[in-house]
């Protein structure tokens, strides 16, 4: 309500130059008051809905399902590249576009800040997959990663999490690009200072010290916008956190990731609301407490010859990227850094999908390896 219906920004007679200034529910972003949730992009696009159709849903529910139709077509691409033609990103592409999980993301209208930011997020990670391709053989390589920059900035501007893609970038560039170890990265860094250090790996160093750098200056500049202080909330936003006890906060945000994971795995009962008691505190380690919020319940293969296997990332290669999609962008949400005001939102869970439907595509790829091999005994 308060992001549409309420929000002033949307109106015509308001400047549209208010949202670059106010959060997402319309309220000055150093207003102590403020969520502090800075969605310009989406705040943008809801403007535009509202100059079209008003307050008719109608427009709203259909710009979320072309932006998740979109976002299932990059993604599926995506995969192609680290799965090949076939069944297997078919698979891949198809498990994402149908996840339950994805129910509140979608059919909400406020959920179009994750599916925006998903949009920019994998096309930022696709131009940076390019500029490796391209580094050191092409004048287009920083042509990509400046595509890769302004696309992660807009990610951000859809929705915060949306700059984690920086750092996922770099992960596919160490451990699938280069296809580094991690006992291998101390001394990639160490040998930077030597006159026989090979051309490529001081190409990695400077791309990932770009990225780290374009990060700082979008988190930093976030920072200052919105004024350089945190935002505040109410006890029902997040109960842990209000808590004084400290075992009872750190139980409960030990527990909070392996609800989400659960989430992703076994979608049974989802909710459009999961604040206030809807997760209560936990106090012991050997407590299972039983959610009483309200719920709605939602949720062959192909052989690559030997040429087009050698063009493609390893399994150890993608289930490293696919561990830094699902975790990585997760992390915002799990309280480790800034409180946040949630406790379960399966929103946030748009983008981890994409790493955990690769997962599982991966999984099943290979036990189907596994198999054929099995049976040609």
């Amino acid at each position: 309500i308060r992001a549409i219906k309420t929000n002033q920004d949307l109106l015509p007679e308001t400047p549209w130059t208010h949202i670059f200034y106010n959060d997402f529910w319309g309220t000055l972003l150093t207003h102590s008051g403020s969520h502090k949730s800075y969605r310009p992009l989406c705040t943008l696009s809801f403007r535009l809905n509202h100059a079209v159709g008003g307050l008719n849903p109608w427009s709203y529910h259909l710009v979320n399902v072309l932006l998740h139709a979109a976002v299932t077509g990059v993604f599926t691409s995506f995969s192609k590249i680290l799965l090949g033609d076939g069944y297997w990103t078919f698979m891949a592409g198809l498990m994402f576009a149908s996840h339950p999980i994805h129910t509140e993301a979608v059919a909400g209208v406020v959920g179009r800040a994750d599916v925006g930011a998903s949009l920019f997020f994998l096309l930022s990670l696709l131009c940076y997959m390019k500029h490796c391709s391209t580094r050191g053989s092409s004048a287009r390589t920083w042509g990509w990663f400046l595509g890769t920059g302004l696309c992660a900035g807009c990610s951000m501007l859809w929705k915060e999490q949306g700059v984690t893609v920086l750092a996922v970038s770099a992960v596919y560039d160490v451990f699938v690009f280069h296809r580094l170890k991690m006992k291998q990265i101390l001394p990639t860094i160490y040998r930077v200072s030597d006159s026989n250090f090979p051309f490529s790996n001081l190409s990695l160093f400077l791309s990932i010290s770009l990225l780290t750098f374009w990060g700082t200056s979008l988190l930093g500049a976030r920072l200052y916008w919105m004024g350089n202080k945190p935002p505040s909330f109410s006890n029902s936003d997040n109960p842990a956190a209000d808590s004084d006890s400290l075992l009872a906060r750190t139980l409960t945000f030990f527990y909070l990731p392996t609800k989400n994971l659960w989430l992703l795995l076994c979608p049974d009962t989802l909710s459009f609301d999961w604040s206030m008691d809807a997760v209560n505190l936990h106090t012991s380690p050997s407590v299972e407490r039983e959610c009483n919020g309200k719920f709605v319940t939602n949720e062959n293969g192909i052989k690559n010859n030997a040429s087009q296997r050698t063009q493609l990332p390893s399994t150890e290669n993608i289930v490293v990227l696919s561990l830094s999609l699902l975790i990585i962008p997760f992390v915002p949400a799990t309280n480790l850094f800034f409180y946040v005001g949630f406790v379960i939102a399966e929103r946030v869970l748009y983008i981890p999908s994409m790493g955990f439907c690769l997962l599982i595509t991966v999984g099943a790829r290979a036990l189907y390896v596994k198999v054929q091999k099995l049976q040609g005994f």
